[in-house]
């Protein structure tokens, strides 16, 4: 079999690579950009999937160097979420974020809870249960490849391809599940929404050189002190801490500080840097598994995610609903929690947007759930499922 070798700078090239020709492929085929499928997530697995086929027929093994360069990019984009923690901000929220804090930190149990019991039926490894709950369907491909590995190396096989394609189904069932369950709420309960808003328009933030230098720079100053942090609470017995977790405790921190001494935080920014680094570490990701060794676990993958799914349109619509108000906006964060609950952000987003094009406005829909409920899944799920991981492997494994 011939085999191929690529060093750290040929791997990131092809990575970038991987992230570009996604993005374009997104943009000519309406079924991605309907069901808000990441660009690079398409093109990876276009590419994992074809070098796992000339693997397994003897053919060809590709060898990339991405090992460093992954865990970097991937530090950096859950510093970037830390910083995104303003107390300040979330103050403004009033009583609707605790019920939206409730019902998202609800539906990580619950999905993680069921997903470990039909493990556990199928003989299966109970950190697959996790990486078939709310490690992928609520942390999305991101989080499913930064903590899925840890899982492998507890014993749980092939436990990063099935996270990473429960996730990405996971995406379109949150954007044909949304729709149904908060119309079929505002039907039951006559509700309405306000008069039409425009939501669509978005201002633009002009990229300016010296700025946006301060805001990489404070993102790899808050990961620094972040990793400071890592290797204290990695001392702690019993508990398996994940150097990003650090990382993000240490943006949390630098936030609240300038928050504390009026210290502006340009918030795009930090979003395009932690989106960039997030593309790129989800290409090294998904053209380095094998997504073919998936069909040997075809069957209990099919039935736990069918069950993932059902649960979720369910705790929408009758926890998620009544926890946030029993009204129009519970309704329309209902639709939202499903792409949350599903899928990622835009899934989140595009739900809630269909359902206002047809019964109205939401203010706290769209302005408040959206980044608080975002805020409190990316940092309670990855904490809560890397902390779990150990305790459950020597108790079920």
């Amino acid at each position: 079999m011939l085999e191929i070798s690529f060093d750290v700078m040929q791997s990131a090239a092809i990575a970038a690579l991987v992230a570009m020709v996604g993005r374009a492929v997104v943009k000519r085929v309406k079924f991605f950009q309907t069901y808000c499928i990441p660009g690079v997530v398409v093109a990876g697995l276009v590419v994992s999937f074809a070098l796992g086929i000339l693997r397994g027929a003897n053919i060809l093994q590709v060898n990339f160097d991405v090992a460093v360069l992954k865990e970097w990019f991937m530090d950096i984009f859950f510093t970037g979420v830390g910083l995104t923690a303003s107390w300040k901000l979330m103050k403004q929220g009033g009583k609707v974020c605790i019920g939206i804090a409730i019902t998202t930190i609800g539906l990580i149990l619950g999905q993680d809870i069921l997903g470990v019991i039909l493990a556990e039926v199928f003989g299966m490894h109970p950190l697959i249960g996790i990486g078939l709950g709310s490690l992928s369907l609520m942390g999305g491909v991101g989080t499913s490849s930064a903590i899925a590995p840890s899982y492998e190396l507890l014993g749980a096989d092939n436990a990063v391809v099935m996270s990473v394609m429960c996730a990405t189904f996971g995406m379109v069932f949150a954007s044909l599940c949304g729709g149904p369950v908060a119309k079929a709420l505002i039907k039951r309960h006559h509700l309405h929404g306000e008069d039409a808003v425009e939501t669509t328009k978005e201002e633009v933030t002009p990229l300016n050189g010296k700025s946006l230098l301060s805001s990489v720079c404070l993102i790899i100053v808050s990961a620094g002190l972040g990793s400071y942090i890592a290797i204290a609470a990695g001392k702690i017995p019993m508990i398996e801490f994940p150097y990003f977790i650090g990382c993000m405790f240490g943006g949390i921190i630098v936030r609240n500080i300038l928050d504390a001494v009026h210290v502006e935080v340009r918030a795009e920014e930090l979003d395009a840097f932690g989106d960039i680094c997030l593309e790129i570490f989800l290409g090294m990701t998904m053209m380095t598994i094998d997504v073919t060794k998936l069909a040997g676990v075809i069957g209990p993958f099919v039935v736990i995610f069918a069950a993932q799914v059902v649960f979720t349109c369910l705790w929408a619509y009758f926890i998620t609903f009544r926890t946030c108000g029993s009204n129009y906006d519970a309704a329309v964060i209902a639709a939202g929690h499903i792409g949350m609950g599903l899928g990622n952000g835009p899934n989140t987003m595009a739900n809630e947007k269909a359902v206002m094009a047809e019964h109205g406005f939401s203010h706290i829909g769209w302005v408040v759930y959206p980044p608080f409920g975002l805020l409190v899944l990316d940092i309670f799920n990855p904490i809560f499922c890397s902390v779990i991981a150990e305790p459950l492997t020597r108790l079920l494994g």
